[in-house]
């Protein structure tokens, strides 16, 4: 069972060892990603899932964090750091970039892979978008699920983080301010 004293100790641990950083210039030394990537491992994600892949340094790092499970990334287009998804994909073969709206690609990924058991929001940071993202997500997340968010700085993101269910774990060292969600369905 997850706990915030586990959190924290993930946490602690992705902030001090640089030796979890991937070694690319491609992919600049994240905090995020390396808690991202202990997580992953920790909990034995079956299936993480990003939405917004970006750069791609969140979906290579949940999908290092458990190498024999699927991690997708989610995205509206590929052409923003196409070198870098194509990284991803040659040194992850259990990385799927899936091209498609964030919030209407819940149902047809559900229906492939499965239950997620750790999601990612990480798309434009904005009240609507990622209360959008969460009421597609919600029915695909496992019981044990857990939720990260990032860029809780921006304006109504730190709103949406309290308002959800679940057992929450505000980082504000982790750069634009981080949450977890964990115990979501837990009443």
């Amino acid at each position: 069972m997850m706990t915030a004293e586990i959190l924290q100790d993930l946490a602690h641990e992705a902030r001090t060892n640089g030796d979890l950083t991937y070694p690319d210039p491609r992919f600049p030394a994240s905090t995020y990603y390396r808690f991202l990537m202990l997580l992953a491992k920790k909990i034995k994600s079956r299936l993480s899932v990003e939405l917004g892949v970006c750069g791609g340094g969140g979906s290579l790092h949940l999908a290092l964090g458990n190498p024999k499970k699927k991690t997708i990334g989610v995205d509206g287009t590929r052409d923003s750091y196409p070198e870098n998804i194509d990284h991803v994909e040659s040194v992850c073969p259990n990385f799927v970039f899936w091209l498609g709206d964030s919030s209407e690609s819940a149902a047809p990924i559900y229906e492939k892979y499965g239950e997620v058991d750790l999601l990612f929001i990480d798309t434009d940071h904005t009240e609507g978008s990622t209360m959008r993202e969460w009421n597609a997500w919600h029915p695909f997340l496992s019981k044990k699920a857990i939720v990260c968010l990032d860029d809780l700085n921006r304006p109504g993101m730190m709103n949406i983080f309290k308002a959800l269910p679940g057992e929450h774990l505000w980082i504000e060292d982790f750069g634009g301010e981080f949450g977890v969600i964990w115990n979501i369905f837990v009443s």
